[in-house]
């Protein structure tokens, strides 16, 4: 059996998954084989998001999720002066640098390439970070420790205010170079970066999911480790899937593609592959925010002679888009080496991939009317819009969960919210993911909760869909044979456009849809 193979049983399964190293192997830039969700308070209006992430640089392989070192901190600082190379600098030297530098994902914002420029953005510094916004780090406090935990301290913030306060005061040269003396953003292998076909669509098609063949040619058995994805139009490109695809598969893949006039195929829920013989998995699932996926250097994704990655990217365009260029999102896999083998033992361990998902029931508030906010209606428009699969998942949700319509009947104040216990599935967590759309307010992962072992694994107090991290637990978490894990969601109807019909929303895979999603990574039990 694949070691990929997910959670819920297969009927319930297929309907739910529509939600959203080497050692000096040199790059292969291989093109696939085709022819042709904010938080409830006010966010700065500098959002930041890791959606212009340009594809990582080579480095050297790590050997542990903690790629990025940055448990070594600053020198904790006792009594805040303010003072820019004592206390300011070294802050932003950790915590800043590495992505607000040139062609790092916040350089479309501002640059800290030398002591000049963290002066002109002292105010908004002290801004994003007096209210936690900046360094992104959703999870709260009640969360399992993660590595690479980028909250700050209070002295700290405390620090940039005074600083800040000064007019941003620097008591070196402006032109001194700020140097990241923490990498925050993981770096990868590349050893292959996998380009789509061009594709470009219209708002004619609001909500578009187009599935294209991305074949890295493998010829023997490798172990995927690290992975990224990184989207070339970000404007449109709202989240995407991946899925590794038996050989067997292909003869099925290229004629559904081959049946579509467009690029690739279209693709609502999963990969749309049908075939008798092999299967097709989901391994990923990104979204804005996320980076890349490293994962331990003794563990990995099986992928076979003649596998091949097909992804499914949902793209959401209104007319302000309809003049982009086509979208040429890619892939970057990277491989375990021969001497990433041999140093793990001479095999690596595979990776289990399971979803934990819970209803998104969102009932009209009171003060709001109109035909779609009766839910036979909501429902009746995303299957004229998907297809009926789609329509159906929410109804699949609840009778998983043991709940009905009626339980959310009463949420009219524009907050509602949602729970599920799921049965868990054994082994070591590697590593956790959540997810909800764009009027997520909070969400909540907890193994074995209302009995003296629950543990929260993840919390996130304030949803905010730009930044949808990967976390990776710094304890050994092991999930027993019985144990469960119970989602929980909650949503804020006041965060839908005022220029949007009223309706009861519903969980799909539309942008104005919502979603109450989660997946843990393991590794077996020893």
């Amino acid at each position: 059996m694949r070691s990929h193979r997910f959670l819920l049983v297969v009927a319930i399964a297929a309907a739910l998954l529509v939600s959203c190293s080497s050692g000096g192997n040199s790059v292969d830039s291989a093109t696939p084989t085709t022819q042709d969700d904010v938080s409830a308070t006010e966010r700065p209006s500098t959002s930041e998001t890791a959606e212009t992430s340009p594809v990582t640089s080579t480095t050297d392989s790590t050997e542990s999720p903690d790629v990025t070192g940055s448990e070594a901190m600053v020198d904790t600082i006792v009594s805040p002066t303010g003072q820019f190379s004592t206390e300011v600098r070294p802050i932003l030297q950790a915590n800043c640098v590495s992505c607000h530098t040139n062609g790092g994902p916040g350089s479309a914002h501002f640059d800290l390439n030398t002591a000049g420029d963290a002066k002109k953005v002292a105010p908004e510094l002290a801004r994003v970070t007096g209210v936690g916004y900046m360094p992104p780090w959703p999870a709260s406090e009640l969360s399992v420790p993660f590595h690479d935990d980028r909250t700050l301290t209070p002295a700290e913030i405390e620090a940039i205010s005074l600083w800040a306060a000064t007019g941003g005061e620097i008591d070196v040269h402006e032109d001194e170079p700020l140097v990241a003396t923490v990498q925050v953003l993981p770096q990868i292998e590349q050893d292959y970066v996998l380009t789509a076909e061009p594709y470009k669509g219209s708002s004619a098609k609001t909500d578009d999911y187009r599935c294209q063949i991305y074949d890295p040619g493998l010829t023997e058995t490798k172990f995927l480790q690290n992975y990224d994805l990184v989207p070339d139009q970000t404007e449109v490109v709202h989240h995407a899937l991946v899925f590794r695809a038996d050989a067997a598969t292909l003869p099925a893949a290229e004629a559904i593609r081959d049946a579509d006039p467009d690029v690739g195929w279209n693709c609502f829920g999963l990969s749309g592959i049908n075939s008798e013989e092999g299967g097709v998995d989901q391994i990923m699932g990104w979204a804005p925010g996320q980076q890349p996926t490293v994962f331990p250097a003794d563990t990995g994704i099986e992928m076979n002679a003649g596998d091949f990655v097909v992804m499914q990217i949902h793209y959401h365009y209104e007319s302000k888009h309809n003049d982009l260029p086509a979208d040429q999102s890619a892939i970057v896999l990277d491989f375990a080496s021969d001497d990433i083998i041999e140093a793990a033992g001479g095999s690596i361990e595979p990776l289990d991939l399971s979803l934990y998902l819970g209803p998104a029931e969102i009932p009209c508030s009171t003060d709001e009317s109109g035909p779609l906010c009766d839910r036979d209606a909501a429902v009746a428009l995303i299957q004229e819009e998907a297809g009926g699969f789609a329509g159906g998942i929410a109804n699949l949700l609840l009778r998983q969960c043991g709940v009905t319509v009626e339980d959310f009947a009463d949420m009219t104040d524009g907050i509602a919210s949602s729970s599920c216990d799921i049965n868990a599935r054994p082994g070591q967590i590697v590593s956790l993911f959540v997810h909800e759309h764009e009027i997520g307010r909070t969400i909540r992962m907890t193994l074995n909760p209302d009995t003296p072992d629950e543990l929260i694994l993840v919390d996130v107090p304030n949803w905010d869909f730009d930044w949808q991290l990967n976390y990776y637990p710094i304890d050994d978490i092991v999930i027993e044979d019985g144990d469960t894990i119970r989602i929980e969601c909650s949503w804020d109807r006041s965060l839908i456009p005022s220029d949007a019909e009223p309706r009861y929303v519903l969980w799909a895979d539309g942008t104005a849809d919502e979603m109450c999603y989660s997946q843990i990574f393991t590794r077996p039990l020893t």
